[in-house]
């Protein structure tokens, strides 16, 4: 059988050895070109994690500018054990939480960070399939900061178990048990939804 992931992994290893290659040549040769190179690629994966953390435009291209200047400044810290995105994602991690408390923003943030739009597509769904995706949305915000932070990092970003340990900073069990209570609490939150409507029809 073909194993249809190894495409996959060849093109995430290839760009991680860009990723390394740009960033030893920040940390050696203080490139800005390379620099630049990373600036521009990595803010479509960035930003929509930052708004989602922060809602707020203005405090994202701050806190974007912040993550790149951290990298800039900081490039001679990565060690090489984890991809470098997962380096660079760990930074924007704790960017975050600090310009959440500095700006007195955390209890409204973590009650609404993880905010998703839908697509022009579902727009076209079936009302039944939005009330689906409102009440998903809705138990997503219910869970405890950091299993948002899980659900986020893992069905929205798609980093592995481990890889989220590392921008978390707590061991992959503790990742693993972290799901694992969001998602019971996602089934359980979108069951008693549905049985409320059940008995307001009866």
């Amino acid at each position: 059988m073909i194993d249809m992931t190894q495409p996959l992994k060849r093109d995430v290893d290839r760009l991680d050895d860009i990723d390394k290659a740009l960033l030893r040549q920040i940390t050696e040769d203080r490139s800005t070109v390379a620099m630049q190179t990373l600036y521009d690629s990595y803010r479509s994966r960035l930003v929509p994690f930052l708004r989602r953390m922060t809602q707020d435009q203005a405090l994202i291209e701050e806190a974007y500018n912040d993550v790149m200047l951290t990298l800039w400044n900081k490039s001679n810290q990565f060690k090489g054990n984890s991809k470098v995105s997962s380096w660079i994602f760990s930074i924007a991690y704790r960017v975050c939480l600090r310009m959440i408390k500095r700006q007195q923003f955390r209890q409204k943030v973590l009650d609404s960070f993880l905010f998703f739009k839908e697509d022009e597509e579902d727009k076209q769904e079936e009302s039944n399939e939005n009330e689906d995706v409102d009440l998903l949305n809705r138990a997503i915000k219910a869970l405890p900061a950091k299993q948002r932070v899980v659900i986020e990092l893992s069905y929205y970003q798609g980093y592995s178990t481990q890889e989220i340990g590392e921008i978390a900073d707590c061991p992959t069990n503790t990742v693993k048990t972290r799901l694992h209570h969001a998602r019971q609490k996602i089934r359980a939150f979108m069951d008693a939804d549905k049985l409320d409507e059940k008995y307001d029809e009866v």
